[in-house]
């Protein structure tokens, strides 16, 4: 594979990468129209239980990732030929395969023991040992969409997964989800209606797999080689960690708040907390998106000759992403008792879970994506450490104020709290050692002077929408979420006018908009 052009150019690459990724990051929008419909359809109870098998199923398919989709990432990059890229691609796949089915059967028989540690509804309950089994085979389908979507992101392609990722997994789930509800399937509907969509998912993964590189590989009668299969082995394994402490970052606190609290509290607590968790989430893609396309890219310029170009991609991610975060948090903040009360009444009691979750994203998005360059360019020990110190805070935060939601108020409210500062101490405990280590030890940083103006031009908006939304509170309530939507927009492109400079404002407004709205870019 060929390296991006040096220059303004490797930042243009990552800027369309971003956008297209951005794209597939709009899925998350099916997803929140399904989750809301998914909570008053099955209720807060059912969807906290399926919130905690999904997490669950997601540590599980980390561990059987073996952190490949990372290591495909950087191999792949370097490969010299289709045939040795082919190789890596091939030893991958199969030892994912090979660890996930394990898993996936270890899950399967342990349906009864796992049945009895997890908290649910009378209704549901009388089901799980059931749900367990049918669900175990998340964990192999999710862990080879993982590693097939990871192969096409480490040639740098980052269209192909948006229809993979919009219309199959989320759609296809949306679909089945209320079909099985309308069937009278109220505790298997939301599982199997996720498996349905897993299996279509990667299905379509591996068609794109052949596209571009081929399937013969997988089942080619070659070797990896002794030395680099070593060196996989090293560097996947030291991911595995880092990979699962991101996702646990925040399921751990759903899992958490089910276990340690009785019967169907546990089972609500999960589900209020998961849909506060979810709105969050969206708030996520700016960053996510530029994560997203950094691993790659700064495989192929990991050299300490290409370090100018790491340096300027890392700034350049920064300035767009903490001003973008800043008013769509700030939109998040000012609506979450309206949007909560959309899934249900009972749901409204985690505003102020939401309202930790928010501040601590903010805190974690203004460290900038060292970790994502951490893992390319570090020694492998560096980001194990690092996760292992976020998984530790989280888990000791979470063991300690769960059980006192006294500490918060009380009740299932002051629970979820505790969950919320949890889960946001054990992120920022790892984006403050990534941005650390970036710094001193590599010598870069995500913060320059260009930073000051587009965050500044930010703030000011974000604090003119707190107003304007704190005078209209009162209003027509459809009203106040067209307002809410309306100004969000306004403010994006306000910021783009104002907040990026001319270059920055060319990579990040699309060219077709900047055509039709030439204004969005100073001149």
């Amino acid at each position: 594979m060929s390296t991006p052009p040096p220059g303004p150019s490797t930042k243009a690459v990552m800027a369309r990468g971003a956008g297209l990724a951005l794209l597939g990051r709009s899925g998350a929008l099916i997803e929140l129209v399904s989750f809301f419909l998914f909570t008053q359809m099955y209720g807060a109870q059912t969807f906290g239980l399926f919130m905690t098998m999904w997490g669950l199923v997601q540590g599980l398919a980390i561990v059987s990732d073996f952190g490949m989709t990372m290591a495909l990432q950087r191999f792949i990059p370097g490969a010299e030929n289709e045939v040795a890229a082919g190789r890596v691609l091939k030893y991958a796949v199969n030892t994912t395969l090979g660890i996930s089915c394990l898993i996936g059967l270890g899950m399967f028989l342990a349906a009864p023991a796992l049945a009895g540690v997890i908290n649910a509804n009378e209704q549901d309950a009388a089901h799980l040992v059931t749900i367990i089994r049918i669900y175990s085979l998340a964990v192999p389908l999710w862990s080879m969409i993982e590693v097939a979507t990871g192969a096409i992101r480490a040639r740098s392609i980052f269209g192909p997964e948006v229809k993979v990722r919009i219309f199959y997994e989320q759609g296809f789930r949306l679909i089945f989800g209320v079909l099985l509800w309308t069937l009278g399937m109220l505790s298997l509907g939301l599982f199997v209606s996720h498996l349905i969509g897993l299996a279509v998912t990667a299905a379509f993964a591996f068609r794109l797999v052949h596209k571009h590189y081929g399937l013969g590989h997988l089942v080619a009668r070659t070797g990896l080689g002794r030395a680099l299969g070593k060196e996989m082995v090293a560097y996947s394994s030291s991911m595995m960690l880092p990979n699962f402490a991101k996702k646990w970052h925040s399921w751990l606190p759903v899992i958490f708040l089910n276990i340690m609290l009785p019967g169907a509290r546990g089972a609500e607590a999960a589900g209020v907390y998961a849909a506060a968790r979810k709105l969050v989430s969206v708030l996520n893609v700016f960053r996510e998106s530029f994560e997203y396309v950094l691993a790659p890219l700064a495989s192929a310029n990991s050299g300490q000759a290409d370090r100018g170009k790491l340096r300027e991609m890392l700034a350049f991610a920064t300035r767009v992403s903490v001003p973008a975060f800043i008013p769509m948090a700030t939109l998040v903040i000012c609506y979450r008792h309206e949007l909560l009360r959309q899934s249900g009444s009972e749901f409204v009691a985690g505003a102020g879970a939401l309202l930790i979750l928010v501040v601590g994203r903010s805190l974690e998005v203004t460290w900038g994506p060292s970790t994502s360059i951490l893992a390319m360019i570090g020694r492998y020990r560096i980001p194990f450490l690092n996760a292992l110190a976020g998984v530790a805070a989280t888990a000791l935060l979470a063991f300690w104020l769960i059980p006192r939601p006294e500490f918060f108020g009380g009740g299932l409210r002051g629970s979820m709290i505790a969950a919320a500062i949890a889960a946001a101490g054990g992120i920022n405990v790892s984006a403050v050692l990534g941005f650390l280590q970036v710094r001193y030890i590599y010598g870069l940083k995500p913060y320059d002077r260009r930073l000051f103006r587009p965050v500044a031009v930010s703030a000011g908006i974000s604090l003119a929408m707190a107003l304007l939304f704190d005078l209209t509170e009162g209003m027509w309530r459809t009203g106040y979420f067209i307002l809410g939507l309306v100004t969000l927009i306004v403010a994006m492109l306000t910021l783009m006018r104002f907040g990026f400079t001319r270059e920055d404002a060319q990579l990040v407004v699309p060219k077709k908009l900047a055509k039709r709205l030439p204004f969005l870019v100073r001149r």
